[in-house]
């Protein structure tokens, strides 16, 4: 989640739990049954879909990312907040053949994604 260090600082605690809960909700909209969601870390989260091609993989990132972008979330000081979302894909075979390196692959892609100006899916 971009800046989500931010929101915490800026609105607490409470509005930032509602932020995650927002989040894993457009990622569980976004996947099928049988595929999963993790948190990886205060802000970082993994997405495991299962036998699933790059251009589904992009297109569910996509949805997960304009879900975000479109959504606000109420804070207990009458403000709304906005949160943006970076995401990198990577693929079993194409990228590595352990979780390892498939996910040092999808972490480099996040940081082109973020360095590129966040808000954006990156697997390239």
């Amino acid at each position: 989640l971009d800046n989500f260090k931010w929101v915490n600082d800026a609105y607490g605690h409470q509005v930032g739990d509602t932020v995650l809960k927002g989040f894993v909700q457009a990622c569980l909209d976004a996947i099928r049954p049988y595929d999963n969601v993790a948190r990886v870390g205060g802000e970082e989260f993994m997405v495991l879909l299962s036998r699933t091609s790059l251009d589904t993989a992009l297109a569910i990132g996509e949805r997960i990312r304009t879900a975000i972008a479109s959504t606000t979330f109420a804070s207990d000081i009458g403000r709304n907040v906005s949160i943006t979302v970076s995401i990198g894909i990577s693929q079993y075979g194409r990228d590595g053949n352990t979780i390892d390196d498939l996910l040092r692959s999808a972490d480099q892609r996040l940081y082109h994604a973020k360095r590129h100006g966040r808000n954006r899916v990156a697997a390239v």
